[in-house]
């Protein structure tokens, strides 16, 4: 090895350290935090989490959100953000761009409620990880899932009032996404090498609807990007006990 070559062994061996150095196990840490509506009509959501699990629900409540964080490294504290914009709320919650070389055991679990009241627009983007997305009764305006490299479960069951659209890419993780009876559902299904099963859905043509579309004032048009994972679409009552 010439000195050259020595001197960034020894620099990428000194970087490691620090940032090491830098993300230290610490004990589990819990944090509550509220977000008050503060006037918003209606809401524009991203949550961008990496490694971790995911805890999404909607709740009768007069908060825009309700959450826990555990964490037990520093840099997994996720960060907060929201504003009023004209009667729009936008909140962003996403996971500090630095986060070391962990060693160890990692915990980073989000427990999430989103006022069901309130008009929302989702983005949810996933790391590696076993993440749930039960939506029943949010009031949803449009939907976007990058299911990432991890396992997610999306219930979207139960009565709509609105049409909405949902984007799900499939990524190289494993999914599966409950969809109503109540209401019509539309489900294109594009590219990837992964697998994709349907249960309670029909093919029409180049897309899979259910029995209430066309006859359901009410419509969610959902295109998933298979990925190169599994995808599993499910046309089941909101009472069924899942398998």
């Amino acid at each position: 090895m010439n000195a050259s070559h020595l001197r960034l062994a020894l620099g990428i061996l000194i970087l490691a350290g620090l940032f090491a150095a830098c993300d230290e196990t610490i004990a589990l840490q819990t944090d509550h935090q509220t977000v008050a509506a503060a006037g918003a009509k209606s809401a524009e959501v991203e949550l961008r989490m990496g490694a971790g699990e995911l805890r999404l629900s909607g709740a009768a409540q007069d908060a825009l959100l309700e959450a826990t964080f555990r964490y037990n490294r520093a840099s997994l504290r996720p960060e907060v953000d929201y504003r009023v914009s004209g009667d729009t709320g936008v909140l962003k919650i996403g996971a500090r761009r630095f986060h070391g070389i962990h060693f160890g055991r990692v915990r980073n679990e989000w427990d999430l409620r989103l006022a069901n009241s309130l008009p929302t627009e989702l983005r949810v983007t996933l790391g590696a990880g076993e993440n749930r997305l039960d939506l029943r009764g949010v009031d949803v305006t449009r939907l976007e899932v990058d299911m990432g490299v991890g396992e997610v479960t999306l219930d979207l069951r139960g009565p709509h009032a609105r049409s909405f659209q949902v984007k799900v890419d499939g990524g190289v993780g494993s999914g599966r996404v409950y969809l109503p009876t109540e209401v019509g559902v539309r489900t294109q299904v594009r590219g990837g090498i992964g697998s994709v099963n349907t249960r309670g859905l029909v093919k029409d043509g180049r897309v899979y609807v259910n029995e209430a579309y066309g006859k359901s004032p009410v419509t969610i048009d959902v295109e998933v990007s298979a990925g190169i994972g599994s995808l599993d679409l499910r046309v089941e009552p909101e009472g069924r006990k899942r398998i």
